[in-house]
């Protein structure tokens, strides 16, 4: 209903509204400085409306109608009051009025532009003139008043249009956030797959180096838990090689540990890894001149510096 009223200011300004509709809009323009400042807008919009379409008489316009004044137009000549002819009958005939008596000497005094004329005279065209201009002005008063309703309700859309754009603009930038850490996320595990590809390669040189040796021996011996280990031993290359087959899964709190064997005591060689299809992945160390033997124990899933159960291995290198 607001907007309605609304629509009605540039109506209102021209006062072109039936009497029903200027009193609930004057109602409501006792309560709304927005309209009360489009009809003050409106009605000066209108104002020079008129004023650009004003044109001036035709210059020859003035001196016609002059000339047009003081030449007397043709009438029948009829006699006055009391002079009518004798009629063969003896009577007179009735008085005839004669209103325009004295119009040429009325006229005759009309001297410039604009003086006193008569009821009608000379008002066509300025009346003609300015029924348009009203009309030209109450158009165009409605129409900006029709233009800014819409101007309003547009605005209203691109507000929440442009709400509705930066709502999407904000969840794109968060996803490409999380589009950001997951390629970071990425690149760190491809770093370390490449890492670990490199250090494969080089263990894979290191047991090519080995096998090729001369004096490699190759040593299998049962496990007491259960499984095999496989041993491969260069002393020429300072190399031992160690993997298993079929140990028991331990639990994620425990693994199994290496361990070299020399005058010194058991020193850590390296945890096996998880077993991919009940085989451990290789495991190359350097054994020492005096180490004679390799054990296995279990111990805890990060490692010990020293042995806490009991081998379930022990088994003798080969001599230098």
């Amino acid at each position: 209903m607001d907007d309605d009223l609304h629509a009605l200011s540039g109506a209102y300004a021209v006062d072109a509204l039936p009497y029903a509709d200027w009193v609930v809009f004057e109602e409501h323009l006792r309560g709304c400085a927005g309209c009360g400042t489009e009809v003050r807008r409106l009605r000066e919009t209108a104002a020079r409306l008129a004023g650009a379409v004003a044109v001036n008489p035709p210059p020859g316009l003035r001196p016609r109608l002059l000339a047009a004044a003081r030449r007397p137009s043709p009438r029948p000549m009829l006699p006055l009051l009391g002079d009518a002819p004798a009629r063969g009958d003896g009577l007179a005939p009735p008085p005839v009025a004669r209103p325009w008596a004295g119009e040429g000497r009325r006229r005759k005094r009309g001297q410039g532009w604009g003086r006193e004329q008569g009821p009608g005279q000379g008002r066509g065209w300025p009346a003609r003139m300015l029924a348009g201009l009203a009309a030209v002005c109450a158009a165009a008063a409605v129409g900006l008043g029709a233009v800014a309703v819409d101007a309003r309700r547009d605005s209203g859309g691109l507000a929440a249009e442009s709400r509705r754009l930066a709502e999407a603009n904000q969840r794109l930038s968060d996803a490409n956030q999380r589009l950001s850490d997951a390629n970071q996320r990425l690149a760190g595990v491809n770093r370390q797959v490449a890492e670990a590809n490199q250090r494969l390669a080089g263990v894979n040189r290191q047991v090519a180096v080995l096998l090729a040796a001369s004096d490699a021996r190759t040593v299998r011996r049962p496990v007491a838990s259960g499984g095999t280990a496989t041993l491969v031993v260069s002393r020429s290359a300072g190399r031992l090689l160690f993997t298993s087959s079929g140990l028991p899964s331990l639990p994620e709190s425990r693994g199994y540990e290496l361990w070299l064997m020399g005058p010194g005591g058991p020193r850590p060689a390296g945890l096996l890894g998880r077993a991919e299809g009940g085989v451990t992945a290789p495991v190359l160390v350097t054994p020492l001149r005096g180490d004679e033997r390799v054990a296995l124990t279990v111990e805890p899933a990060r490692g010990s510096p020293r042995p806490t159960t009991d081998p379930i291995l022990l088994a003798d290198l080969p001599a230098a």
